[in-house]
């Protein structure tokens, strides 16, 4: 890593999160309180968003039966912050926009598209199991068991101005976590700035280049 990598020492869960969501160890572990009793509300979100080459894991702590379904996870392009006066999403499901979450063995593609995904079903996972996300500078995310990828689940999680978070739901069988891994690569100011171009101009592109001086057609260009 570079002296630009935000790694594990600094990565810890989101101060905002479920209402069942206890954080502890500095926020990089998670427990949902009262599992026996209730199922739900244990969603925890990445504290920074995701950017460049990304990569976030947790290690499954504490599991237990008497509940269907368990560990969900995925990435959001909204903030945590959108929740912060108590609103909690009901469950990360195709109810829930702008996402990509994978849940037993299925991807929910934002609110309408669940297909197949994964050779491992969440359902199996056991206590010491790592699950996470792994993010390309291109913007390919997969999802990993024991940190081996899944296979891409989405090719486009960067191509808007809206900030990338990862988050796991501690659901049914899902009680505890800790982070095991984590960083970010951060894009460079100069990336950003042609992304922003770019998704300015994405639709006049060919119309435009006639007027743009060709050092800065050089520069789109060259990404």
């Amino acid at each position: 890593m570079n002296s630009e990598d935000l790694s594990a020492p600094q990565f810890t869960f989101h101060r905002i999160h479920g209402s069942r969501i206890r954080l502890s160890n500095n926020s990089k572990t998670a427990t949902r309180l009262e599992a026996a009793k209730f199922y739900d509300n244990g969603v925890v979100y990445s504290a920074l968003p995701l950017s460049g080459h990304a990569k976030f894991v947790v290690q499954a702590q504490e599991l237990a039966e008497g509940w269907s379904g368990s560990f969900k996870i995925g990435v959001i392009l909204i903030s945590p912050e959108v929740f912060k006066d108590g609103f909690q999403p009901p469950r990360y499901s195709p109810a829930m926009p702008h996402s990509w979450v994978w849940s037993s063995l299925s991807l929910h593609v934002g609110q309408d598209l669940k297909i197949s995904y994964g050779s491992v079903n969440l359902e199996d996972l056991r206590k010491g199991d790592r699950l996470g996300m792994e993010i390309t500078r291109e913007g390919t995310l997969s999802f990993l068991v024991n940190d081996r990828s899944q296979g891409a689940a989405a090719a486009n999680v960067y191509a808007t101005d809206k900030l990338v978070y990862g988050f796991v739901d501690h659901y049914g069988q899902a009680i505890t976590s800790t982070i095991a891994e984590a960083f970010v690569n951060p894009f460079s100011l100069q990336h950003l700035c042609k992304r922003k171009i770019l998704t300015g101009l994405t639709n006049n592109m060919a119309k435009l280049e006639q007027y743009l001086p060709g050092p800065l057609i050089a520069f789109l260009a060259d990404t």
